[in-house]
């Protein structure tokens, strides 16, 4: 029997993590909207805030797709007061939109409605009563729902029931698994490490050719662009090769391996325990490397953060890779998965840091693809296996509907049935 976990109703839940910005403006007519440059010019203050929340929203397309809808909700409303958006209205508004686009715009145009009304929430710019802001949020949502039967998240993640022999063949698969032990058969005991904690110069060639990567560590000359067929990376410290790093993170997080002031030591974590075989060993292992893994590479505190009185300018020190990472992650963990494409569409509208964060969240992807976290093609998707961890680390958190068709699995450590 399936079991799903209800999300949270909250405003907050409905995109994700939401910034809480200190600042306050106002606006006032349309105009702002299309007065890119003008001084209350809300324009990048909204998108900036999609880019935080709800980056896949985040296009070329989203600020003339809310312009349409503020000019017919104006028409309804009677004047342009845009702070305020009044449930008699806005329903109008709305359903005289749903008349001119296609199913699919208009599905858009809605999660861009919801996406501004939170926007003016967390920034401070709501006018109206907090029973008129529910009554917007209501709106969508039901419209929403009525239009596709799903939520503003867009749906419902499901964690498909696997069986003890099933996880134990597609974890045990994994690239991710056989680096693992590959590296700890190189690794040995122990092995001497830096005053940083990272593995020496001399141990940099060992430990990447046990993850596949040709390197070497180099007192000075490392390579500035990629090397020829056959050559290997020349790097001077560990940190410079991603993966590897990543790696090691994740056995220290783990607490496969830790740390003294100069040396590196590999844990028993099982200390031969007999109610443990080794293929499940390596299962438990493989699980908890991969968790690490993609632990390390996103933002994982949501609406239980202590952070609403956060100025602007310390928001803006956030990780927003690793938001652009929970939401590409989550993104590649429903059934279709995320079309490459989309990602490559929103790389073409950003400019800037924005441009540079996002790149940098695609090259995180196509590492944790070479330790099979990931499948690359038409579509990033998670593997089924590891669909479970997804569920725990962003789905569940960010308060969006989760299906376990197994609803054991909502112990992180269950290994699937064995009947």
């Amino acid at each position: 029997m399936s079991k799903k976990k209800k999300p949270s109703t909250t405003a907050k839940s409905k995109a994700g993590h939401p910034a809480r910005s200190a600042a306050s403006a106002k606006i006032v007519s349309i105009d702002e909207f299309r007065a890119r440059a003008a001084g209350d010019d809300l324009s990048p203050r909204f998108m900036k805030w999609l880019r935080i929340n709800a980056p896949l929203l985040a296009n070329e397309k989203t600020l003339p797709i809310l312009q349409s809808y503020l000019e017919l909700y104006s028409q309804e409303v009677g004047n342009q007061d845009f702070t305020i958006q009044q449930w008699p209205s806005m329903k109008s508004a709305i359903l005289r939109y749903a008349a001119e686009v296609e199913d699919r715009e208009f599905d858009h145009t809605l999660q861009i409605v919801m996406g501004y009304l939170l926007f003016l929430g967390d920034s401070g710019l709501w006018s109206g009563s907090d029973e008129q802001f529910d009554q917007a949020q209501e709106l969508v949502l039901e419209i929403l729902d009525a239009q596709s039967d799903q939520d503003f998240d867009e749906g419902i993640f499901e964690v498909p029931a696997l069986t003890f022999d099933q996880k134990r063949e597609a974890l045990l698969a994994l690239p991710l698994a056989k680096h693992l032990q590959t590296f700890l058969a190189w690794f040995g005991a122990t092995r001497d490490i830096t005053s940083t904690g990272i593995l020496t110069r001399k141990d940099i060639e060992g430990a990447a050719a046990a993850l596949g990567i040709s390197a070497i560590g180099v007192n000075s000359a490392p390579s500035l662009v990629a090397p020829e067929a056959g050559e290997p990376v020349r790097v001077t410290s560990a940190k410079d090769l991603p993966r590897l790093h990543m790696f090691w993170d994740a056995l220290i997080q783990v607490g496969i391996i830790s740390l003294s002031a100069k040396r590196a030591s590999v844990n028993d974590l099982f200390e031969n325990d007999p109610q443990i075989d080794t293929d499940q060993q390596w299962m438990h292992l493989t699980k908890d490397m991969a968790l690490a893994i993609y632990e390390g590479l996103i933002e994982v505190e949501f609406e239980d953060e202590d952070d609403e009185d956060l100025s602007e300018e310390e928001f803006e020190d956030h990780d927003v890779v690793g938001m652009w990472m929970s939401t590409l992650l989550l993104e590649a963990g429903m059934d279709e998965g995320y079309p490459a494409d989309s990602l490559e569409n929103a790389l073409s509208t950003l400019e800037g840091s924005d441009q540079k964060d996002l790149l940098v969240a695609r090259e995180l992807l196509h590492t944790l693809a070479q330790e099979g976290l990931i499948e690359t093609g038409a579509h990033y998707r998670i593997p089924p296996v590891l669909k479970k961890i997804i569920a725990h680390l962003i789905a569940e958190p960010s308060s969006l509907e989760v299906d376990y068709e197994d609803e054991l699995d909502e112990d992180l450590g269950y290994l699937g049935s064995t009947s």
